[in-house]
C-alpha cells in the first residue's frame, strides 16, 4: 500500500492564496444560486444601485477566483509529484487515483447538491495534464495565451464584423430574448424552491447536459487554460517564494493595473449598455482578457502577503480555509443550498442583491472560525482526511504530526 508523501512543510502562500479563493468563490456561487446561472453573465431583472453593485462584485469577482482555485490545483499536482519522485516512488498510480477519487465527490457534490460542480472538470483536465507536466513552464505559457486568444479574438472579431453590417435586417428582439429567459428561469426556481426531488429534476438534467456537453466543448479547455498558467507560474516559483520582492511587486502592479480596468471596464461596458451584439462582444471580450491578469495580480498579492512576517488571525484564519479548500468548497452549495433553496429558507429569488451580499460576510467569519478550530485539533479537514483515507488507504485523522512530518498537499 502507498504512504503518503512526507515534506519539511507545507507551503504557507499556496495555502493562503487557496483560502483567498475560496472566500472569493462564495460571493460569485451566492449570486448563481439566489439569483439563477444568467445572473453571472448579464444582471437581468437586477436594477437600480443594485445593477452598479452587481457590475463591482462581478468585474472584481467573477473568474478571477476560479482562475486561483485552478491554477493552484495545477501547481499542487507539480508540488505532489516533486515530492513523491524526490522519494523515488512514481506518482502515477498515487495521483492518477487521487484524481479518480475526486472526480467521484464532484458527481456527487453536482447530482446531489449542486450542478455548478467544478470538480469532476477538475479530475477530467487533471488527468489530461498530468502526462504533460514534464513539459516547461514556457510551453504551458503558451498554450495558455493560445487557448485565451481562441476564447477571445473571435469576440473581438464579432464586434467588428457588427460595425459593418445592418443589424436592423435581423430584427433582434432583446425584450422578448429577456422575457424567455426570465420565464424559463422562473420555472427553475419553483423547482429549486421545491422539494429534494423536485430540485433534483433539474439539478439532474443541468448536470448531465454540463458533463456530455459543457465539458468536451467548453469547460475542459477553459480549466485547461487556466491550469496551464498555474503551471507556467508554478515552475517559475511565482506562488512559493521563487521571485525577488522587486520583481514581484512590479509584476503584480503591472497585472492588476491592466487586469482592473479590462475586467471591470468589459463588465460596464455589457452591463449598464443598452443590449445590443456590439457592446455585449466588446464588454465580454475585454472582460474575458481581464480575468487572468486581475486573478493573478490578486495572487501577487497573496504571496506578498504571506511573505510579510508573522501572521495575524485574519492570515491565519484564510490560510486555514485554504487548507480545507475541499471541505469548505463543499460546505459552500450545503449552506447557500439552506440559505436559497426549498430544502431550507427557499430565499431564491427573495433577496435584493445587496442583501444577498451581507450573508457573504456571514460566511467567511464562520468558515475561518471553523477551519481555524478543526485544524487545532486535526490534521487534515474531514474532507481532506477522507480523499487521503481512500488514495493512501490508511491515514489516521486525530493523531497531529510533528511539523517535520506533515504530509504534502
Amino acid at each position: 500500500m502507498n504512504s503518503p508523501t512526507l515534506s519539511t512543510n507545507r507551503i504557507e502562500s499556496l495555502d493562503l492564496i487557496r483560502g483567498i479563493a475560496i472566500c472569493g468563490l462564495v460571493m460569485t456561487n451566492s449570486i448563481e444560486f439566489g439569483f439563477g446561472s444568467m445572473e453571472l453573465f448579464y444582471p437581468l431583472g437586477i436594477e437600480g444601485a443594485d445593477r452598479s453593485l452587481w457590475t463591482l462584485l462581478m468585474g472584481l469577482g467573477s473568474g478571477k477566483f476560479i482562475t486561483l482555485f485552478a491554477a493552484l490545483f495545477a501547481a499542487g499536482m507539480l508540488i505532489f509529484c516533486e515530492r513523491a519522485e524526490a522519494t523515488g516512488r512514481s506518482p502515477k498510480s498515487i495521483y492518477l487515483t487521487r484524481l479518480g477519487w475526486l472526480f467521484l465527490f464532484g458527481l456527487l457534490h453536482a447530482y446531489l447538491l449542486w450542478y455548478g460542480d467544478i470538480l469532476v472538470t477538475y479530475a477530467v483536465t487533471g488527468f489530461v495534464l498530468f502526462w504533460c507536466r514534464k513539459w516547461s513552464g514556457k510551453v504551458f505559457m503558451i498554450i495558455a495565451c493560445t487557448l485565451m486568444a481562441l476564447t477571445v479574438v473571435p469576440l473581438f472579431l464579432g464586434a467588428l464584423v457588427c460595425q459593418f453590417i445592418d443589424l436592423s435586417d435581423f430584427d433582434i428582439n432583446w425584450n422578448e430574448i429577456f422575457e424567455t429567459i426570465e420565464q424559463e428561469e422562473q420555472e427553475e426556481t419553483e423547482a429549486l424552491t421545491g422539494s429534494w426531488w423536485q430540485q433534483m429534476e433539474v439539478r439532474g438534467l443541468y448536470t448531465f447536459i454540463t458533463h456530455l456537453l459543457g465539458i468536451p466543448f467548453y469547460l475542459f479547455w477553459f480549466a485547461a487554460m487556466l491550469m496551464s498558467f498555474g503551471m507556467a507560474l508554478a515552475k517559475s516559483g511565482f506562488f512559493d517564494g521563487g521571485w525577488s520582492p522587486g520583481r514581484l511587486r512590479k509584476t503584480t502592479i503591472v497585472l492588476l493595473a491592466t487586469g482592473l480596468p479590462l475586467s471591470l471596464g468589459g463588465n460596464a461596458v455589457f452591463a449598464l449598455s443598452e443590449p445590443s451584439p456590439t457592446p455585449l462582444l466588446l464588454g465580454y471580450a475585454a472582460f474575458y482578457t481581464g480575468i487572468p491578469l486581475l486573478a493573478f495580480g490578486y495572487a501577487g498579492l497573496g504571496v506578498m502577503w504571506s511573505q510579510r512576517g508573522r501572521p495575524g488571525f485574519l492570515r491565519r484564519g484564510i490560510t486555514a480555509v485554504g487548507r480545507m479548500a475541499l471541505t469548505n468548497y463543499i460546505s459552500h452549495s450545503i449552506i447557500l443550498g439552506f440559505i436559497y433553496y426549498g430544502t431550507g429558507l427557499g430565499l431564491r429569488d427573495q433577496l435584493d442583491l445587496h442583501q444577498a451580499m451581507l450573508i457573504v460576510p456571514l460566511i467567511w467569519i464562520a468558515q475561518i472560525a471553523a477551519s481555524t478550530w478543526w485544524l487545532k485539533r486535526f490534521r487534515f479537514g474531514p474532507l481532506e482526511w477522507l480523499w487521503r483515507r481512500l488514495t493512501y488507504g490508511s491515514l489516521a485523522l486525530k493523531k497531529k504530526t510533528p511539523p517535520d512530518l506533515q504530509v504534502a498537499p
